[in-house]
């Protein structure tokens, strides 16, 4: 039984990362099909959000503009970063896997490859949502699932990381004494 619990985290995690990748791309893809110059933009809801097209060849603020290779292997060390730690995770708590984690783990994943794809195949990542009331730079699909993931890792890393290990320590700690 502790093997199917690892599984449905892993297919779960699995699942939703090719979900946020598949919504990231085909958002770009309609948004590209049906404004196809950059600069290019219409209202969605008129004075709260809007698209336009954007050709970001850095990170969030521009940051590291010009630098795709940098970027992209920021991204392959995030990314591999991120998928041992997932892994020894699973490796250590088989029959208590997070779906918190899981879900972060998925939506993180899920953002780099989208804009990784972005700058791999284009040389810059492809950004169209505008937030119209506020000055916030545009972006896209993947950086908003990527921006979720990480708070969802946060909340784990705050709330739950080490719960499990302090629970073992408690339970030895009481055979001991008993």
């Amino acid at each position: 039984m502790k093997n199917k619990k690892v599984n449905v985290s892993l297919i779960l995690a699995i699942s939703i990362a090719i979900i946020v990748f598949a919504l990231d791309l085909t958002s770009k893809y309609l948004v590209e099909y049906f404004l196809p110059n950059v600069g290019d933009s219409a209202n969605f809801l008129p004075g709260f959000i809007g698209f336009v097209v954007v050709h970001n060849d850095g990170a969030g603020w521009n940051l590291l503009s010009g630098m795709p290779a940098l970027l992209i292997v920021l991204t392959l060390v995030i990314l591999a970063l991120l998928i041992t730690f997932y892994a020894l995770q699973m490796k250590k708590y088989r029959n208590k896997t997070s779906k918190l984690l899981s879900i972060a783990f998925a939506f993180i994943v899920g953002g780099c490859l989208g804009n990784l794809y972005d700058r791999i195949f284009f040389g810059y990542v492809r950004d169209f949502l505008n937030f119209e009331f506020i000055n916030f730079p545009v972006f896209n699909l993947a950086d908003t699932f990527l921006t979720i993931g990480v708070i969802l890792f946060v909340i784990y890393f705050i709330f739950f990381y080490g719960r499990e290990d302090k629970k073992k320590d408690i339970a030895k700690e009481e055979e001991k004494n008993s």
